[in-house]
């Protein structure tokens, strides 16, 4: 089965504070785009194991990676199901914010239940799904639903909002990563919160004009963390247009179209409701 793994950009994302597991509460406004990895995921009956070949040399192809994973996952529900071979062609830089590995594995989870369900009537329920979204990451079970969707808790709590008017997006890129915990061990106390969601009917009310929604309280975290975020956004500042950071970076994303500075790479896609629903 052939699938795509949109990545995602954050309209808007904020920090409700420390919860007890250690998390922090999020609330974010989530928005995939048109740019996206592509997967061959296979089950083959009879068969045993996990093989992951990918496009990308740099990426590990094996059981640290999301998309391996999310197959052992499903084989761990499913046992005796058969062997996974996963072939994926990666077009969405790693360590950007853009939500590439977690894009990934939903889509494994949601190609190898379609195949379940073909070979064997023993598909995964929704509810089982969302349990090994959340268990894979913060983002994964987003990208089984795609779209434009507000979130809160840890980011599984979700609710799905209007599609975005098609909107060009530019997605620029320092020749840096920047691992997601850094950038929350960064974060002052004071944008650790603890602070009020403002809640779904709120994000609804504004997502025809997404520029009233852009805001990331970890901007001030990445910048420190990494300054060649900060002079991205600093030059950004200066180009009048509707800009964020996307997640805890390091890309950022303006609505519209931009001519990068000097050593940015650049990507010029368009948001999308996302071929993945539930």
């Amino acid at each position: 089965m052939r699938v795509s793994a949109p990545a995602k950009i954050n309209l808007h994302l904020e920090v409700l504070g420390q919860r007890g597991d250690g998390f922090h509460g999020l609330e974010t406004v989530f928005q995939t785009l048109a740019l996206s990895d592509e997967l061959e995921v296979e089950l083959t009956p009879g068969g045993e194991g996990i093989t992951l070949t990918c496009s990308d040399s740099s990426i590990p192809a094996d059981a640290s990676n999301l998309a391996w994973k999310a197959a052992a996952a499903v084989l761990a529900r499913r046992p005796g199901s058969g062997s996974v071979t996963v072939r994926l062609t990666k077009h969405i830089p790693h360590g950007a914010g853009l939500g590439g590995g977690s894009s990934d594995a939903a889509a494994v989870l949601l190609a190898l239940n379609a195949q379940l369900r073909t070979h064997h009537s023993t598909a995964l329920t929704p509810a089982e799904l969302a349990a090994i979204a959340l268990e894979l990451g913060s983002d994964v079970p987003f990208f089984l639903r795609g779209g434009t969707a507000h979130a809160t808790g840890r980011g599984e709590e979700l609710t799905a909002l209007p599609d975005l008017p098609p909107t060009v997006v530019t997605l620029l890129m320092p020749p840096v990563q920047l691992p997601t915990p850094a950038v929350f061990r960064a974060l002052t106390a004071d944008e650790r919160g603890p602070r009020a969601a403002r809640g779904a009917t709120w994000a609804a009310a504004l997502v025809a004009t997404p520029t009233l929604l852009l805001h990331n309280r970890l901007t001030a975290a990445a910048e420190r963390c990494c300054p060649a975020v900060g002079e991205l956004l600093a030059w950004l500042r200066t180009q009048n247009v509707p800009h964020l950071m996307s997640g805890s970076g390091a890309a950022c994303f303006v609505l519209g179209d931009v001519d990068p500075p000097p050593g940015i790479r650049v990507w010029r896609t368009t948001t999308s409701p996302g071929p993945q629903r539930l």
